[in-house]
């Protein structure tokens, strides 16, 4: 369970990319606002707002590239949440560019994760009540990596990052809202995913579900979920984008 004394840390990974150019890059950018706004709740006591999460937002395949979008505690978001309320928007601005370099992204997320988990272990030196759970990273995407094999790796790498609580976890969203395309949600084999290549790759670099997540999952109404089903979605839809990326944002915080 996060907490103040032992804060998560929750990065999400935005496709940016020229193909996800239209409803794609509108939709990512409102699942991701939401599950930020469900965050905050989770974080306010009372009048006070508890720094129990930290959250990144890297986007990849934009104009800059590779960038950090956004980043702090809860409270570093208050005011970028007042004025979204006020102006309509969401935190991350629906953009689309250029290829699709997940592995550089990967890499970003690479690099925060280890400042984070080296950061928490000097807290935790000097505190025996801090903690240092284990960070979620979710990535959506509506396609093919630039580099697969590099992609393959530079994920491979952040899912074996070691923290007390266990690895980090690296759950993917593809996104397909065409009606000729099945949903096919949280798989445990490879045949379950009906040959989509792009599939195939994400099924490799998708961390398995624990029993806990699998339990709150169905609190959520996530159906479908058994025992060795992995972190993912393929063709996911509108409604099930949303709600994916809510669950996986606000799950360790029960």
């Amino acid at each position: 369970m996060w907490g103040s004394k032992s804060p998560g840390h929750l990065i999400y990974l935005i496709d940016q990319s020229g193909s996800m150019s239209g409803q794609n890059e509108v939709k990512a950018a409102e699942a991701v606002h939401a599950a930020i706004m469900d965050t905050f709740r989770g974080c306010v006591q009372g009048t006070e707002i508890r720094n129990r999460v930290y959250i990144t937002i890297i986007g990849y395949g934009n104009e800059q590239g590779v960038s950090v979008i956004r980043e702090g505690w809860m409270t570093d978001f208050v005011e970028d949440l007042k004025n979204c309320k006020a102006n309509n928007t969401t935190i991350i601005a629906p953009k689309s560019y250029g290829g699709t370099p997940m592995a550089q992204a990967f890499m970003l997320a690479n690099k925060c994760l280890s400042t984070w988990i080296t950061t928490r272990q000097n807290i935790c030196a000097n505190d025996p009540r801090a903690g240092i759970p284990a960070p979620i990273v979710i990535n959506i995407t509506d396609g093919y990596p630039d580099d697969r094999n590099s992609a393959t790796i530079e994920a491979k790498k952040i899912m074996n990052m070691n923290t007390p609580d266990g690895n980090v976890l690296l759950f993917n969203i593809h996104m397909d809202d065409s009606e000729e395309t099945a949903e096919i949600r949280f798989p445990s084999e490879k045949s379950q995913l009906n040959g989509v290549e792009a599939g195939e790759f994400l099924f490799d670099i998708s961390s398995e579900m624990s029993p806990e997540f699998i339990q709150v999952a169905k609190q959520q109404k996530l159906e479908g979920i058994f025992p060795g089903a992995k972190g993912f979605v393929v063709n996911a839809k509108g409604d099930t984008l949303v709600r994916f990326v809510r669950f996986g944002s606000a799950v360790s915080q029960k």
